[in-house]
């Protein structure tokens, strides 16, 4: 008999995040000190509202935490993960910044922002839920550059 999930009684909690191409590199954000997980990094997004999409929330999330427009390319992963409070399911999309959103770019939510290389992953400190986009990230940013 299988357990259907290990924690059936967690509050489970929808999250779209941005997953925000530049050349060969992607943003990332660290939590800041007051919140839950702080200090870890993690890609930019939050909680998908009643009545919202994902793509929405995704928009929204970064205008209001990191002042700046973004366009949704496509859906690229899901990942679950269970904390010891909440069952997080995490949707991420590959974004651009808009045209000359760039210079807005700032951070209400975090305490740093940082664009990185798919070989700078390992040397950063992520949230768990952000783990297992890793292999998966690594492989599209290689094979985006080797494009061009």
């Amino acid at each position: 008999m299988s357990e259907v999930a290990a924690h059936p009684q967690l509050k489970v909690v929808r999250v779209a995040a941005a997953l925000i191409i530049a050349g060969d590199k992607f943003l990332i954000a660290q939590r800041s000190g007051q919140r839950h997980l702080s200090g870890y990094w993690e890609f930019p997004g939050g909680k998908i509202e009643p009545g919202e999409s994902a793509v929405q929330a995704c928009q929204r999330e970064i205008l209001e935490e990191l002042g700046c427009r973004i366009g949704v390319d496509s859906y690229f992963l899901t990942c679950e993960h269970d904390y010891e409070n909440f069952h997080l399911s995490m949707d991420l999309f590959l974004c651009h910044l808009l045209e000359s959103e760039h210079e807005k770019l700032n951070s209400n939510e975090h305490q740093a922002l940082k664009f990185i290389t798919a070989d700078e992953i390992d040397t950063v400190n992520f949230a768990p839920a952000d783990l297992d986009f890793l292999p998966n990230i690594k492989k599209l940013m290689h094979s985006l550059t080797q494009t061009h």
